[in-house]
Formats: C-alpha cells, structure tokens, sequence
C-alpha cells in the first residue's frame, strides 16, 4: 500500500499511482494498481479515498455507521473545498459523538429528537445550529447515493427556528471615531495595517496576506487576490483564494495610502534577502490574528472607544461610503462582494435618508 512514481509519463503528465493488495468480502485477495495522477499528493489522496471505501464495501449496507461514512465524505470534500472550509466541516462533526456509531439504517425519528435535543442543550446560535443539522442530512444524502442505505428520516429533518434571536449588532467607527483610534498608534506599520482595514475595508484575512508584489506604484492601485489565517491547526499559515470570485479585486489608493506602502517597501528592501513575495504586513511572517486582536483592543483601549470586531472596520469603510454620498452598487464592488443582494441585506438600514428623499420626490411630484 505505496504510492509510485512510473518512468512512462503520459501525454498530460500524469505519472504517480498506487497499489494495493486487499481482502474482499469472500476472503479472496486481489491486486489493485491505479490509474496515474500528476501529483503525488493526487494518489495518496486517492489512495485514501480507495481504502475507506473497501472498509465500507467490506461491511455489509446494514453495518455502515455514520462513522464510517462521515471519513469517506470528509476525504472527498476535501478535494473540493478550502482548508478552512475543511476545518469547519470537521468542526461541526464533533459534536456528532453521541450518534457517530449508530449505523445509517438504525436512524430513525426517536433518535433525531433526541439528538435534536442535545444540539439544543448545547445553546448554539440558530445558524450554526443548523449547520449541524445540515451536516447530517449531507451524510444520510451521501449514505444513500453510494450505499443504498436507508434516507427515510430525511423528510422528519426541519431547520431551528430562531425565537428572540438578535443578529451581532453592526458597530462601526465614524470617521472622526477613527481618527481618535488612528492617533494613538505610535508604530507606522500597525498605523497602516488599520488604515487598509479602515478605507479599504478589507477582510482580516485579505490584509495579513497582502505582499509588496500587489502593489502598483504606477498606477496607485493594489490588488485584492488571496486570503491568509493562521488558524489552522498544523500549519504556520495558509494562503488560499479569497471568500468569493468577485472578492478578486484592484482598489484604488488614496495618497496617504500609497505614502504608507512606499516608506514599507523602502524599508523592506533595506533587507539583502529582501523578495516582492514578502507580506506587506510582516514581511517574512505575515501578522497573526491573535496579535491584530490584542492590539486593536490596546488601541481601542487608550484611545477610549468602544471595542469593536476586527470585522467592524470592514462595516466602517462602508458606512464612510455611503455617507459619502457611495451607490449600493458601488460600495458592492469596492468590498467585493459576491453580489449586490447581500449589500443591500447588510447595509439597507444606511441608506435610510435617501430613501426617504425618494418619499419626498414622490410628494413633490
């Protein structure tokens, strides 16, 4: 059970496998070899995916637990989506304990209520409620499209229902709010850091993985194209693509701004070793998120302003632009939003004033 690298590469590249010897369910022994794959970590993935399914084939349909699919289907969505998303998914399965060895087809009503009951006791927000909820259908969906195990409960499955439940209410800073945060940071690299949060509205993840290579001094511009977190257990950090495909964007720099990337990159290439692929932010390491958190509390803190999320300075760029006078569309295309309904669902409240202008221009009509 190895992955191998073949001497006859084909037309497309593709040259790694893997073999493995197995038992079937009569007892008999069988020899499998691949197909090739570009990539080492192609086959061994592929590989993975291959034994858990003769562990499954090897029980009868009556024996698959939940278990034993929720490995299957945490190895093939992780072809499909981003680590982070990966580590959500995994997230959310422990708290599948109770059930994990309860086989597919024992599922039934009884045992929803109860495990509904447990989600409830656990005192979680509706939605992440029913992401749970939402996991457990995946697995019954899956369950039954590949082992023909029994999907019954699916149509007893219903969604929490919020009661007296307030979303996280939005806090941002006013431009004046900010300027006093702004004024208490002594150090030019953390100044800027805020200052990109702030009139860019850049995600955290967006900022920490910004790199000198991004920038266009000609042109004043700097591009939007990556997300970073260092959240993920194993690994000193992550880059991966950013949250959407609109959220691939170029902004526009304000002088201020590009002065602040300037002195960054002047000082960077002080260094010999210095590379265009170093963060903005860092340089070598890029900043962590437990270190943004402990300073924007530091600062909040001295300054005498009420802690707000990291999160928040996204919400405050956009307040900015709209009391600036900012359409919905383009506030939508500055933060790279996935499209223009989501702005409206989280923003509508600010444009207030001018809808009631519109009221107004009806009267006057």
């Amino acid at each position: 059970m190895a992955v191998y690298k073949s001497n006859k590469i084909t037309k497309d590249g593709r040259k790694y496998f893997f073999r493995i010897k197995y038992k079937d369910i009569l007892g008999e022994i069988h020899d499998y070899g691949s197909k090739k794959y570009k990539t080492y970590k192609e086959a061994d993935l592929e590989e993975a995916i291959f034994k858990t399914k003769l562990n499954i084939e090897n029980l009868s349909t009556s024996s698959v637990t939940i278990d034993n699919i929720y490995k299957e289907y945490y190895i093939k969505k992780s072809k499909e989506v981003k680590k982070q998303s990966l580590a959500k998914i995994n997230d959310l399965y422990k708290h599948f304990e109770p059930i994990k060895n309860i086989k597919i087809n024992d599922l039934n009503i009884n045992i929803y209520k109860k495990f509904n009951n447990y989600i409830e006791e656990l005192h979680f927000s509706t939605k992440h409620s029913n992401k749970i909820l939402g996991l457990l259908k995946s697995l019954i969906i899956y369950s039954s499209k590949y082992y023909n195990t029994n999907d019954s409960l699916l149509k007893y499955i219903e969604p929490f229902k919020a009661v007296n439940e307030f979303k996280k209410e939005m806090n941002f800073y006013t431009y004046e709010e900010y300027l006093k945060f702004s004024s208490v940071i002594d150090d030019h690299e953390w100044k800027l850091f805020f200052d990109m949060l702030y009139f860019l509205g850049l995600r955290c993840g967006e900022c920490q993985g910004l790199q000198f290579k991004d920038i266009d001094f000609d042109k004043n511009t700097i591009s939007i194209n990556k997300t970073l977190t260092c959240k993920l257990k194993g690994e000193k950090w992550t880059i991966s693509t950013p949250k959407t495909k609109n959220s691939i964007r170029v902004l526009p720099l304000t002088k201020k701004l590009i002065d602040g990337l300037k002195t960054m990159s002047d000082n960077a290439k002080k260094y010999c070793d210095y590379s265009n692929e170093w963060f903005i932010f860092g340089n070598v390491v890029p900043f962590r998120e437990n270190t943004i958190q402990l300073r924007k509390n530091k600062y909040c803190d001295i300054a005498g302003l009420k802690r707000i999320r990291i999160h928040d300075f996204r919400h405050s760029c956009a307040s900015l632009l709209i009391n600036n006078g900012s359409s919905i569309m383009l506030v939508s295309k500055y933060l790279g939003h996935s499209n223009i309904s989501i702005t409206l669902n989280t923003y509508t409240h600010m444009y207030k004033s001018e809808l009631e202008n519109i009221t107004l221009a009806l009267n006057n009509l």
